[in-house]
């Protein structure tokens, strides 16, 4: 009885799709997941310049941030959202910030700034 190569032949091409097809996902999930960290890391950078613009007007302006807090508003992007919550007490100004995600309950960002209400003068 004479063999065929053609059963073997497949076997090893089954093999060799099988390989493929598992590479391809192992491949997909690592670009999925480069995709994701990426988006994450360009929401925290607009968080933190955000952050950064709210808290160089905080301590410019300090206990009249509040007349100024729609300029922190209007440079946000659509969808997003900021809390800004102002303190007083008696020797100090704080203010939290808080940048949230339109698809997060947890804030993407925290910022927790502190001014004297006395001004230092120099000499």
């Amino acid at each position: 009885m004479k063999k065929s190569k053609t059963a073997l032949f497949l076997m090893e091409m089954i093999v060799i799709m099988f390989f493929f097809s598992l590479t391809a996902a192992v491949c997909i999930r690592v670009f999925v997941k480069a995709h994701l960290v990426g988006r994450d890391t360009k929401e925290l950078n607009n968080a933190v310049l955000i952050a950064e613009n709210a808290g160089e007007l905080f301590y410019e302006y300090g206990e009249d941030f509040k007349d100024h807090e729609n300029e922190v508003m209007e440079n946000l992007p659509e969808g997003y959202s900021v809390e800004l919550v102002t303190t007083d007490d008696g020797d100090f100004i704080y203010l939290d910030f808080a940048y949230y995600s339109p698809d997060k309950k947890d804030p993407v960002y925290t910022l927790k700034c502190k001014k004297n209400k006395q001004e230092v003068s120099g000499r």
